[in-house]
């Protein structure tokens, strides 16, 4: 059994990840244009005639932008709960879907896929925690806090993708407004480098090795910030990338280097 992760792209202003299990991939979420998208996975050797299904977190544009439009044109069917699908068919011209309630889980691809509530300002957003055998990867971005549903979902999975948003003082002193700034701070907003950190700690007790961070702001994080905020966290503990642990930061704008377990 073996399972693979690639970021196509995360962050805030698009999201696409592949996830392939014994030979066959699924999607986490379709918000970049289609050239992008069939480019990314191109450097996986995978065409998006090969993806089985696309499962969505919530409908903000970010996730869903093409969801509608690579669904219709090339046959891939669409699954996610209830409440957000019914909220994506209302802001783009998706048809059909295949949707869940209740966070029970389903297989998908000969994968088995358990969503988990995540806390974030949309109608029911969720994460995923995806399993094929014995190897399991989970996902959650777009968390205002390292709630105990998402920590229990990651703990001792093999990979974990979780969010790191964006540094607190580069937001604070940037140019969004007032109440754009305090949505992100929320409980319902993104997740800071710093709690991250903190988050990553905890993770790696739970016996996780992988660890790609994600969703970047482009406004107001870089790379070397979330990569350093963790890293620093992690090296209080002795622990060091390369020996101890993986830590990786999907790209914004192109397909990150593949996770394989």
């Amino acid at each position: 059994m073996s399972l693979s992760v690639m970021t196509l792209s995360s962050s805030s202003s698009g999201n696409a990840v592949l996830v392939t299990g014994n030979g066959r991939s699924i999607l986490i979420d379709c918000g970049i244009p289609v050239k992008r998208l069939k480019d990314g996975l191109e450097t996986a050797g995978i065409k998006l005639n090969d993806v089985e299904g696309i499962l969505l977190t919530h409908e903000h544009d970010d996730h869903i932008r093409t969801a509608a439009v690579v669904s219709e044109n090339y046959g891939i069917p669409v699954y996610g709960e209830r409440r957000t699908l019914a909220a994506v068919k209302a802001r783009t011209n998706l048809k059909g879907g295949f949707y869940f309630s209740g966070m029970k889980p389903f297989m998908l691809a000969g994968m088995e896929i358990r969503p988990f509530p995540t806390p974030h300002d949309a109608v029911c957003p969720v994460g995923y925690s995806i399993s094929a055998g014995d190897k399991r990867y989970v996902q959650a971005t777009d968390i205002g806090w390292f709630s105990p549903e998402v920590e229990s979902a990651m703990r001792g999975a093999d990979i974990v993708l979780i969010e790191s948003n964006h540094d607190i003082d580069m937001l604070l002193n940037g140019k969004y407004p007032p109440y754009l700034k305090e949505r992100i701070l929320s409980r319902q907003g993104h997740l800071s480098n710093g709690s991250c950190s903190e988050a990553v700690l905890k993770i790696l007790d739970s016996g996780t090795r992988n660890i790609i961070l994600g969703h970047l702001s482009e406004h107001n994080n870089t790379v070397a910030l979330a990569y350093e905020t963790t890293l620093e966290a992690t090296g209080k503990r002795g622990a060091v990338p390369g020996r101890d642990y993986l830590l990786a930061v999907a790209d914004a704008r192109k397909p990150g280097r593949g996770v394989e377990v």
